[in-house]
């Protein structure tokens, strides 16, 4: 029965000395004269353990270096990462503003509304023979028939060009 320390005792054990100074403090190591017997500490310990508890092993130290990542996926570190980030949330903040301003607007309205303007176009457009195939067919002179169309062309586009 060799006594040691309690650092010692931590230190061969891969524990902290505040760990083992709990460990006293708990009861669960008795110690003698203010040492530690460490076959006796070990046995106690396993004995008010609790069997089902799996007690944690050291993990695998890697080498220094980490390996080379695979994936360019792995490859970003963090001041990257958090760079993207920033630079992610300036342009949404840049697009939240040009929405508020009025200088962004949703591309389906604009579609819609460019569908909606060239509909009435085309209908104002295919009602000219309509509206003017009895006045193009009393005529028979072929300038008089075109300042007729011409009038009525800039007619229509200049009603549909008002706000």
């Amino acid at each position: 029965m060799a006594l040691i320390s309690q650092s010692e005792f931590a230190r061969k054990q891969g524990w902290s000395r505040q760990y083992v100074s709990k460990l006293v403090k708990a009861g669960k190591i008795q110690l003698v004269k203010g040492k530690v017997d460490p076959q006796a500490a070990l046995a106690a310990i396993d004995a008010q353990s609790e069997p089902s508890t799996v007690l944690r092993t050291e993990p695998p130290r890697q080498s220094v270096l980490p390996a080379a990542p695979t994936d360019s996926r792995q490859a970003v570190d963090f001041v990257t990462a958090r760079t993207m980030r920033e630079a992610f949330k300036a342009k949404m903040a840049k697009i939240e503003y040009e929405k508020e301003t009025g200088k962004l607007t949703d591309a389906a309205r604009v579609k819609e509304e460019a569908f909606s303007a060239g509909r009435m176009v085309r209908d104002a457009l295919l009602g000219i023979p309509d509206r003017q195939a009895d006045v193009l067919a009393a005529e028979s002179d072929p300038a008089k028939i075109r300042q007729l169309l011409v009038d009525e062309l800039e007619t229509i586009l200049n009603e549909l060009s008002r706000p």
